[in-house]
Order: C-alpha cells, then sequence, then structure tokens
C-alpha cells in the first residue's frame, strides 16, 4: 500500500515538473506577426482562435467591428490589453502583439489584433505550448471585446 502511495506521489511529482518546463519553455519566443498584410493561421491544435477568415479551421471567431478612427482604437485597444494585466510587445501601424502570462505554471499565450481600414479588429490568441488551452484563448479575446464596446 505504501509503495502504491509513492508510485502515485512520484507521478504526481513528474507532472508538476513537466507543466513547470513548460512555462519556462513557452517564455521563449515570439506571436507569429503578419503574413502578407494578415495575422498568421493558427495550427491545427486547440489552443488557439482567430478572426481572419481562413478556411477550415475550427476555431474562428468573428471580428470586432469598431466606429471612430484607426489611432482612437489602437488606443483603446492597448488600455484594454493591459486592464487585462497583458504585456504589449509590439505596435506597429494597425498591430498590437502582445503576451498574457498565466499564474500558477508561467505559461505565455501571445494576443495579435489587426486593425484594418474597414472599421474591423481582428484577433489572433494562441498558447505557445501545449495542444490545449481550456479555452482560455477565447475568454481573452471575448473579454476584450466587451472591454472595447464599453
Amino acid at each position: 500500500m505504501i509503495k502504491l502511495l509513492y508510485i502515485a506521489a512520484t507521478i504526481i511529482l513528474l507532472i508538476i515538473i513537466v507543466f513547470f518546463v513548460l512555462g519556462v519553455i513557452s517564455k521563449n519566443g515570439q506571436a507569429p506577426g503578419l503574413k502578407d498584410g494578415q495575422l498568421q493561421a493558427c495550427a491545427s491544435t486547440e489552443n488557439c482562435v482567430i478572426s481572419e477568415t481562413v478556411d477550415g479551421i475550427k476555431n474562428t471567431i468573428e471580428p470586432f467591428t469598431f466606429e471612430g478612427d484607426i489611432n482612437t482604437s489602437i488606443i483603446k485597444l492597448k488600455t484594454a490589453i493591459e486592464s487585462m494585466k497583458g504585456e504589449i510587445v509590439i505596435v506597429e501601424e494597425g498591430y498590437i502583439a502582445s503576451t498574457f502570462t498565466s499564474g500558477i505554471f508561467g505559461f505565455v499565450d501571445d494576443l495579435e489584433v489587426r486593425v484594418t481600414e474597414d472599421k474591423k479588429v481582428h484577433f489572433r490568441s494562441s498558447s505557445r505550448v501545449g495542444k490545449s488551452d481550456l479555452g482560455a484563448n477565447k475568454k481573452r479575446v471575448d473579454e476584450l471585446k466587451r472591454l472595447l464596446k464599453e
């Protein structure tokens, strides 16, 4: 019986170590950026959502339509991202790249935003490691959209 407890404790400890290592690994890297003026497609994993029109991707979400000019929307986006505890990494014309870090294991996710002339805000939110995020990236984009409506 005690042997089984040691085995179970060892397995749990190994799982925790793996998650911490993945958290460290996720700190390396950066957002994919734009390709041909659009956000890059998600890999075929469940840890990414995107609003650019991409055929065959099940994690497609709706873009946000804004009123006003692009500069005002960029300022509003930066404020909203920072209020969500995101770290802004890149701000270019019509584009923002930011990162979000999870609390316990320190996983890093990338949130990219592209603002278009036709008053659309496109999103790409993706985990750097793993295959599933339990819906965290979609929730993040939904929260950002909610803040933009205020």
